[in-house]
This record gives C-alpha cells, structure tokens and sequence, in this order.
C-alpha cells in the first residue's frame, strides 16, 4: 500500500522502517528542511510540510491509502486545513494518533465507550474533526516508552514524584507500532482503540524499578493524597485485532 505519515519523531521513524520493510511504499514529511536529507539518508522518502501549509501538488501527500497523524501539532485550525486539502483527494483511510489524556482523571477505569472526556482538549477536538473523514480511525496510546525514552530518565535527580501511589499508563514503542500494523492489516476503520500495557503498578514501585534498571536513584515521593488518576483498558486491541501485546508487564519491561 501507499502510507504516508505526518511526522517523522520518536514513534514515526520506526514506524516508517518497519512499514517500508513490510513492502509499503512509505512518505514522510518533517517541518525541517534540513532533516529531510538526514531521512533520506536513512533511506525513507521525506518532504517538508507543517500541518496547515498550503501544498502546491496536495496529490504527493494526500493521495494514499492510509494517512497517519503521527505528531504533536494541536493546533485544531491547521488540521482544519489539512482536511479542506484533503478533501479533494484520494485518501482512502486516515489513523490518527491520539492520547489516552482524553480521558478524564476521576479514578476510573476508562475503556473506549467512556464517556468522561476531557470536551477541552485540543486532542480530543482534533478526534472529533478525524471522524468527519469518511474512513478514520484513531489510537489512543498512553504514556510512551521505548528506546531513547528510558522512564528512568523521566526524574531529574531532586525532583519529587507527586501523587506516588497513582497507577501508571504505559506502552512500549514496539506495541505502538504494533497496534498501528494491526490497525491496517485488520481494515479496522472508523473505530476508536486504546493502546496501553496490561499492568498498572504505582507510580512508585514502577519508577524505582525503571529508576534502578540504569543504576539511578529512584525519585523521592510526597505523602499527598492520591486523587487525580485513571486506569486505561486494552481489551479491544486484544479482542477485535487479535494483537497481543510484546511488553505487556510494564514492570517487565527492556528499553
């Protein structure tokens, strides 16, 4: 297939090899003029483009079969944009990349029916302008680790780990690219899914145990009461794409 995805950071690079390896004809676009050449000696196809720049030839990028969202931009007019370009062309499916920060933190356990949504979020915002397309499907992945985003590194040496008895939401690189493969390979569109590890220890015992894997102290916690939090639920990746997860025990986790 022709994929192409905006974006080139820590989660579209490798994605982007990975796809290309599988045989897709793969584009990416970076805001850098200069990081195209260093993606092209990487061997992937690059241009520049910035969410809301008016293409001359919107056929290069739009023209695909899916069109990934793999960036941080929330500006929700530049997407806005995005979409009247696309409009016009043959795009055939869009996934977009989203957050499971969504979800409100009211200490419950949120599947993909939930109904307690941060309405105020840019992302959120940006989902709802996703679905008006008319094959657009969107993962909700939760906090993001993997090679080069060692959840050691996460606390500077002094810094306090606030509500440490919180549970974690967590997914590794390798399930984030996973998911996205399954998403395709299943023509899973027009559907919302969740991407997070099965396991949700505190805040605490996972920190100390990423903290320890690089010989680092663990972070000093306070004795604040533990309020604002939220468990995140994968059984529909599991269910509907049959994905299984490669680091499901975030306390099991190599990166």
């Amino acid at each position: 297939m022709k994929i192409n995805i905006i974006g080139s950071g820590w989660l579209a690079q490798p994605l982007a090899q990975t796809l290309q390896a599988d045989g897709h004809d793969l584009m990416l676009t970076t805001t850098q003029q200069d990081k195209v050449a260093e993606l092209q000696n990487k061997g992937l196809k690059a241009i520049q483009y910035e969410l809301g720049d008016q293409l001359s030839e919107p056929g290069m990028l739009f023209d695909a079969d899916v069109l990934i969202i793999a960036c941080t931009c929330k500006d929700t007019t530049a997407y806005d944009v995005m979409l009247d370009q696309l409009s016009e062309q043959n795009c055939k499916h869009i996934l977009y990349i989203s957050s499971t920060s969504v979800y409100q933190e009211n200490q419950q356990h949120h599947n993909e029916n939930s109904q307690a949504l941060n309405q105020d979020s840019p992302i959120w915002q940006i989902e709802q302008l996703m679905q008006t397309h008319a094959s657009a499907s969107i993962i909700r992945f939760a906090g993001l680790v993997g090679p080069n985003r060692h959840p050691g590194n996460f606390f500077a040496e002094g810094k306090t780990l606030d509500q440490a008895n919180a549970p974690v939401n967590l997914i590794h690189l390798d399930d984030c690219i996973g998911i996205i493969k399954a998403v395709i390979a299943n023509q899973a569109w027009q559907q919302t899914f969740n991407g997070c590890a099965d396991t949700h220890p505190s805040k605490a015992d996972f920190y100390q145990y990423a903290a320890e894997l690089i010989g680092r102290k663990p972070p000093a916690t306070t004795a604040s009461q533990t309020t604002n939090f939220k468990t995140v639920d994968n059984q529909k990746v599991k269910d509907q794409l049959a994905y299984e997860f490669k680091h499901p025990d975030v306390m099991r986790m190599t990166f």
